[in-house]
C-alpha cells in the first residue's frame, strides 16, 4: 500500500467519527485533505473551521460548509495530521505552516482525532524534522536569534508567510531534550506566536499502514 492509499485508509476511518449535524474543525495537509474527501462522499451535514487558507480552498472544492472559529468557539473534534507522533502520541505540526490556527481549533475541540501514514511514527520527537515556529514579520531578525539560543541550527523557513503574516521558522530539537520546558521556553521569547509541538492533547490517532487502517494508542 502506497502513502496515498495509506492517507486514504486513515482518512475514511476518520471521516466516521464524524456525526450528522457536528460542528468541527477542517485540518491542514495531505492526510487531513483524505479524511475530508472522506467526509464529502458520506453527505451528512456538518459545518467546520477551516485551519488554512488552503484547507479553505479544498473545502470549497468539495462542497463542505464553512464557519468562523468565533461564532463556534466550541467544535465537536477536530480532524488534522501530523508531521510526527511519538509512543506517548505526543506530537509535531506545522510543516506545512498551519501550527497556529491548528492549535486554536484544537484547544476548542472536544475531541481531537490525528490521521497519519505509518511513517510518521517516530521513537523521539524531533526524529525526522524540527519544530515549527512561527513568529511576528516585525524584528523576525531579533526573534530569530533568541530562538536560536535556545534551539541551536534555527532557520527561517524559505517560501511565504504563513495565513496569519508571520514568519516561519524551523529548530532543532536536541535528543533527550525536556519537550515541556522546550515548549514553555519558546511561549516566553517575545516575539514568538506559537511552535509545533502539540503536547499533552491525548488525541486519537489513527494510522494508515500497508494493512489499512488502526488506531495507535500512545503510552
Amino acid at each position: 500500500m502506497d502513502l496515498e492509499a495509506q492517507r486514504a485508509a486513515a482518512g475514511e476511518q476518520a471521516a466516521q467519527l464524524v456525526q450528522d449535524g457536528m460542528v468541527i474543525g477542517y485540518g491542514t495537509g495531505r492526510a487531513a485533505t483524505a479524511a475530508l474527501e472522506a467526509l464529502a462522499r458520506r453527505k451528512v451535514r456538518v459545518r467546520g473551521v477551516p485551519t488554512s487558507q488552503k484547507t479553505v480552498q479544498t473545502c470549497q472544492r468539495l462542497g463542505l460548509a464553512l464557519v468562523d472559529l468565533d461564532d463556534h468557539p466550541r467544535l465537536d473534534l477536530v480532524i488534522d495530521g501530523a508531521d510526527e507522533v511519538d509512543p506517548r502520541a505526543q506530537l509535531i505540526k506545522g510543516g506545512g505552516g498551519a501550527h497556529v490556527r491548528e492549535k486554536l481549533v484544537a484547544l476548542a475541540s472536544a475531541r481531537i482525532v490525528i490521521v497519519v501514514e505509518e511513517m510518521k511514527l517516530v521513537e523521539r520527537l524531533g526524529s525526522t524534522r524540527g519544530v515549527p515556529i512561527e513568529v511576528v514579520a516585525f524584528g523576525w531578525t531579533g526573534t530569530l536569534q533568541r530562538i536560536a539560543k535556545l534551539l541551536p541550527g534555527a532557520a527561517r523557513r524559505e517560501g511565504p508567510l504563513s495565513d496569519s503574516g508571520g514568519v516561519l521558522v524551523d529548530a532543532p530539537l536536541p535528543a533527550g531534550a525536556d519537550l515541556r520546558e522546550v515548549a514553555r521556553a519558546l511561549k516566553a521569547i517575545t516575539g514568538v506566536v506559537d511552535h509545533g509541538l502539540f503536547l499533552d492533547f491525548a488525541p486519537t490517532v489513527i494510522v494508515g499502514g500497508p494493512s489499512g487502517a488502526r488506531v495507535f494508542s500512545g503510552g
